[in-house]
């Protein structure tokens, strides 16, 4: 079953945050705790790690701004 990946909560004022960087590209294999992606809120960078092991199928896209709970992929 494929894990979600989506926009983290990390804090009481972030809405919402820019998609800053993948750190592994489409169809390459993540491991739980390693640094999945990168966000930032107006006010800081965010590393997010993996929570599960697999492959990667990133949806969102570099650059774009997302909502809080978003999806911006899958790890399969």
């Amino acid at each position: 079953m494929a894990e979600e990946i989506r926009i983290p909560k990390l804090g009481m004022s972030a809405q919402e945050m820019t998609l800053v960087e993948w750190m592994f590209g489409d169809g390459e294999q993540v491991s739980a705790g390693e640094v999945l992606y990168t966000v930032e809120t107006d006010k800081t960078t965010v590393e997010v790690q993996a929570q599960a092991s697999g492959t990667l199928r990133p949806t969102g896209e570099e650059g774009h701004v997302y909502k809080v709970g978003d999806l911006i992929g899958v790890i399969e």
